[in-house]
């Protein structure tokens, strides 16, 4: 399935966006690949994940409740334009936060140094 990254920027960026905003919720999956949903149970839902491998670049895959792949975008270490380049940096984010956000990282980095502390 080839897609044009551009038609599904406005969703990258809104999802982008909540993320930040922590209105969406990310969970594990896999080793490295990170889900969420969003909507209601009235057929209005969808689901997002986010993986990466050693061998692939970061995708980003948007879902129907029926789990039918609506797209499936990646990132691009050689971009060809600037807009491939900005999708491919907001793809990168969207992981990085995922990945922080589920795996609890923040939580954990806190909890490292106070347990450093007492050594």
């Amino acid at each position: 399935m080839k897609s044009d990254p551009s038609e599904y920027k406005n969703i990258i960026e809104k999802l982008l966006e909540k993320t930040r905003q922590r209105r969406v919720e990310w969970e594990q999956s896999f080793s490295s690949s990170f889900k969420c949903a969003v909507g209601s149970g009235d057929g209005g839902s969808f689901s997002f994940t986010i993986s990466s491998s050693d061998d692939e670049p970061l995708s980003l895959r948007m879902s129907d409740e029926s789990h039918n792949t609506i797209f499936r975008v990646s990132s691009n270490d050689l971009p060809t334009s600037p807009e491939e380049e900005e999708i491919s940096q907001m793809i990168e984010e969207l992981y990085e936060l995922a990945r922080r956000q589920a795996l609890k990282i923040n939580q954990k980095l806190e909890l490292a140094s106070t347990l450093l502390d007492r050594v």
